[in-house]
Parts: structure tokens; C-alpha cells; sequence
């Protein structure tokens, strides 16, 4: 039986469009703000997202209208959904106008958003593949959940990223995109789900961020890594050397250029080629 409790759209009469041992799954059009459509996904790990919705308002425009994901296709929507730990988490998804190649989910620093990343987000979209780039716990649209928000949000966001995962799942292969404290949340959660994770891309990743370490992290990923740091940036300071020396990656590069920048600071057309070309090369 349904539990209305995960819906997050109820009262709209529509019915599921399949059901199994799980959790819902709930998708709806923000454009054309008609109708939604729901699956279930049998969800594995304990740290699992319990719904996914894209907004727009739950009501239906025109009664009996559907509106799939495939006719929203390339298009860039508000997208949310809910974490085992009860925090709401909002997010862009930018999907790609035929079938998704595989999925960046992208991670912003602190006291930044997932707007951070829109140029980079398009950019990964018309390559092909879906990007979504989210408002980790406590920062900006996301700040309904059992902890603070503003400047004394979470610094841990590992579950944010296993929901994001899990909702993106049907979208392909899956790079990690993350800058300053997002980059390290993105190392710790890769090296520990290796199977959920192919790539890495880190702007201004460190050895600890107010208890982030990512020593342990950077010696047991193996996966590709790209990394991005800027000689004179004081936040960062030696840490991406640092996780560079340490990498137990076969496949790790760190790109180190003159100036003071950190984390998205550092995205330019240049930077965002490499991140791009870095994503197809690794997520054939």
C-alpha cells in the first residue's frame, strides 16, 4: 500500500506508474506544471533517499495530464528530495535533450549554492550528459531538516550526496563534483562507495575542513581524480598537493596555476573544458 507520507505530492490524483519494495519516486515537470508521475526504486544502502520530486507545484493544470520526464528534456529544473536523516535537499538538474551519457552531481563550497555551477552545468548538458548541482543541507533552498542552517550548517554531507546518487541512478555513470568543503564530502563519500562513484573532479579540495580529513580518503580511492588549486589560495593551502603525493589513483592529475582563487573562483572556460572533457574520457 502507498504511504502518503512519502509522496511529497499528494492530492493530485495521480496514480504510480510502478511499485515494488522501496521508496517512491516522484517526478513533475516545473515548466509545464501539469500532472506527475511516480516510481519506485528497491533501495539498497541505509543511507538511501526516501523521495525525489521536481517541483513546480504539486496541482494538476489540466486534469488527466501527465507530463513525462522525457518531454522535459532539456530543459533546467528544481528538482528535491528527502534523506534517511530528514533533511530536504533542493537541487538544478540539467538534463541533456537524449539519453543521458552518465551524471555529475555537483557539490558547492561553503556559503556557496548550486547556482555556483550553472555555466559548468550547461556545459556538462550539452556534452550530453545530466548534471545536477544541489543546495547541500543547511545552505540556501535546502534548509528544512534536523540541524542548523546559514553559517552554522552542517559541514557533513555524505547522506545529501547518497540521495542524490540514488536519485540519479538511472542516469548513467556518476562523476563527483565538489568544491572546498564539497570536494572533500565528495572524496570521503568515493572512497568509501567505489561502486557508486567513477570520477572525481575537486576544486580546491584540502586534508581537513573543520574535520573533513581526507588523508585516509585520498589512500584509498582509486578512481579517476582530477583536481584544481591555485598556488596562493590561504583556505586550501597544501592540502590538494598534499592529497596529489598521497593519491593511490593511477589516474590522478592536479592542475596547479598561479593566483589566490578557491573553489569555484577557479572556473573559467579553461578549467571548464578540462572538467568536461575529464567527465566523457571517464564516463565512456
Amino acid at each position: 500500500m502507498f504511504d502518503a507520507s512519502l509522496r511529497g505530492c499528494e492530492g493530485t490524483g495521480t496514480a504510480p506508474f510502478s511499485k515494488s519494495e522501496g521508496t517512491w519516486l516522484c517526478v513533475h515537470d516545473v515548466f509545464e506544471g501539469s500532472g506527475m508521475q511516480r516510481r519506485n526504486y528497491s533501495v539498497s544502502m541505509a543511507m538511501s533517499v526516501l523521495a525525489i520530486l521536481a517541483l513546480g507545484g504539486c496541482g494538476d493544470k489540466e486534469s488527466g495530464s501527465v507530463v513525462t520526464s522525457e518531454q522535459a528534456t532539456g530543459e533546467t529544473r528544481t528538482a528535491k528530495y528527502i534523506t534517511t536523516d530528514g533533511w530536504t535537499i533542493f537541487g538544478d538538474l540539467y538534463e541533456p535533450t537524449t539519453a543521458p551519457k552518465g551524471v555529475a552531481i555537483m557539490l558547492h563550497q561553503r556559503g556557496g549554492s548550486a547556482d555556483d555551477w550553472a555555466a559548468l552545468a550547461k556545459a556538462i548538458q550539452k556534452a550530453g550528459y545530466t548534471a545536477f548541482a544541489i543546495d547541500q543541507r543547511g545552505t540556501g533552498r535546502s534548509s528544512t531538516g534536523p540541524g542548523q542552517s546559514g553559517d552554522h550548517a552542517p559541514w557533513d554531507t555524505k547522506a545529501d550526496i547518497d540521495g542524490a546518487v540514488f536519485a540519479m541512478k538511472d542516469k548513467g555513470a556518476v562523476t563527483l563534483v565538489g568544491a572546498s568543503y564539497g570536494a572533500n564530502n565528495a572524496l570521503l563519500y568515493a572512497a568509501y562507495h567505489p561502486s557508486m562513484v567513477r570520477s572525481l573532479v575537486l576544486f580546491s579540495p584540502s586534508t581537513d575542513y573543520n574535520g573533513l580529513k581526507t588523508t585516509d580518503a585520498v589512500k584509498k580511492y582509486t578512481g579517476p581524480l582530477l583536481m584544481f588549486h591555485q598556488k596562493g589560495d590561504k583556505i586550501a593551502g597544501n592540502g590538494p598537493l598534499d592529497l596529489d603525493k598521497l593519491s593511490a589513483s593511477k589516474d590522478h592529475t592536479l592542475q596547479l596555476n598561479d593566483g589566490t582563487g578557491h573553489g569555484t573562483a577557479l572556473l573559467n572556460p579553461g578549467t571548464a573544458q578540462q572538467t568536461v572533457d575529464f567527465i566523457v574520457r571517464t564516463l565512456k
